[in-house]
């Protein structure tokens, strides 16, 4: 047997009892659309003009520092700032976001949009990883995704209510996040000299569907993929999301045209972003390699960076996904 494929046996083992883990803490509630009238996200028009899902809102007025944080030399500020696109569930209604900072005075030279995966808990991987940028001089905002952490309603888990059957939701919440982006792109402008975003996993896929609307000087995705629908359905960590959205009759031809503007491979002809790089796994199998693939083809092949792990086991390739991604804002 072949190192590569004992490396893939391992990587996906540790993954496979990972969701194993993690799916013991799912509710017990059958999600399903709120509404049956998909009109609103299946307009065709969004395919040639994303900006008509992703409607642009005014930058962020007040940005609300509720504590500071010194660790390692650096600030981790933690904020909060009314969402600009407002839903039925007040907590999800505010923002927040910990933007650490990479220098004690003066603009940086890099900010990254820092999105990150579903149905995280806590922030501990996220903040360390935003501290090693700062060491490098890039500043960072981690914000957290709608229906997470504080976000989330009470008695749901963090992410629960994001990435549901309820498949009108979910879409709105992927405007809602993009909507948040750019609302504090201005904020960041101010104190750096150039903006970029780094996504992961989930948070990547809403990276590729924001670069669509918004310039960055640099983007970067880590674990991502372009095919919300066949992600979903196929993917491991998903299996009962794609239970609840069968459950309400709605089946996967559909499902491509209630999500078409949350696809970022529907969109990737309007990728405003020109310096680009994606990281993958090659043994995933919550986004599959092929959905990564057909979406770095239809941006036109950027970099791209494999690494010999599945999903979560990239973690133990952080210290070198981070040289990865200071290397390449640096070049």
């Amino acid at each position: 047997m072949g190192a590569d494929i004992l490396l893939k046996i391992l990587a996906q083992s540790v993954d496979r009892a990972k969701m194993a883990l993690s799916s013991r803490k799912r509710s017990s509630v059958r999600h399903r659309p709120y509404t049956t009238d998909y009109s609103p996200l299946t307009r065709p028009e969004y395919l040639d003009h994303p900006e008509l899902f992703y409607r642009k809102p005014d930058p962020v007025k007040e940005v609300k520092v509720v504590r500071t944080e010194r660790v390692k030399g650096f600030h981790h500020s933690y904020l909060t700032f009314p969402s600009p696109q407002q839903t039925p569930y007040p907590e999800n209604n505010t923002a927040y976001g910990v933007y650490t900072t990479a220098e004690a005075s003066g603009p940086a030279e890099w900010a990254l949009v820092v999105l990150h995966g579903w149905g995280r808990e806590h922030f501990k991987i996220e903040k360390k990883m935003c501290l090693t940028l700062a060491a490098q001089g890039i500043s960072s905002l981690l914000l957290t995704l709608p229906f997470h952490q504080q976000r989330a309603p009470a008695g749901s888990w963090s992410g629960e209510y994001m990435v549901s059957g309820d498949v009108v939701r979910t879409a709105e919440s992927f405007q809602q996040t993009i909507a948040e982006v750019q609302a504090m792109i201005p904020w960041l402008r101010q104190r750096s000299r150039r903006v970029g975003i780094f996504g992961m996993s989930l948070g990547g896929i809403l990276a590729h569907l924001a670069m669509t609307v918004e310039p960055f000087d640099a983007g970067i995705t880590l674990l991502a993929g372009g095919n919300s629908t066949n992600i979903v359905w196929e993917g491991r960590m998903t299996r009962y999301v794609r239970e609840d959205i069968q459950r309400a009759g709605i089946t996967r031809e559909q499902l491509e045209q209630i999500w078409l503007a949350t696809t970022p491979t529907n969109l990737a002809p309007w990728n405003l972003v020109k310096r680009l790089l994606m990281i993958n796994g090659r043994f995933d199998e919550v986004v599959p390699v092929k959905y990564t693939l057909e979406l770095w083809e239809a941006l036109g092949k950027p970099p791209l960076k494999w690494y010999p792990c599945a999903h979560y086991t990239a973690y133990f390739f952080l210290r070198w996904i981070l040289r990865d991604i200071v290397e390449f804002l640096k070049k």
